[in-house]
């Protein structure tokens, strides 16, 4: 799992952060797994839960002009940001 968890977020482990981090993550799923079990009672909502929504109304439109005008970087009609994931 540890290895996943890095992998994903990009971070280079030593085996030294590695074994500390098993040892820190074995009590967190240990405590999770109790979560997994079947016989405990389903949680609900004891409030109605309803979507407040609103019609949708197109008003002050900005052309792309001035949409981009205050953009730091723009090309082709688009905001440029830096990337942030690699190639991925």
């Amino acid at each position: 799992m540890v290895d996943n968890i890095a992998a994903t977020a990009h971070i280079a482990l030593t085996e030294e952060d590695r074994q500390r981090l098993i040892t820190e993550f074995d009590p967190i799923i240990a405590s999770l797994a109790v979560t997994a079990d079947d016989q405990l009672p389903v949680t609900v909502n004891p409030l109605p839960v309803t979507n407040k929504l609103r019609a949708d109304v197109v008003a002050n439109e900005l052309s792309n002009e001035q949409a981009l005008s205050a953009a730091p970087e723009a090309q082709d009609g688009q905001f440029m940001v830096p990337a942030i994931l690699d190639g991925e």
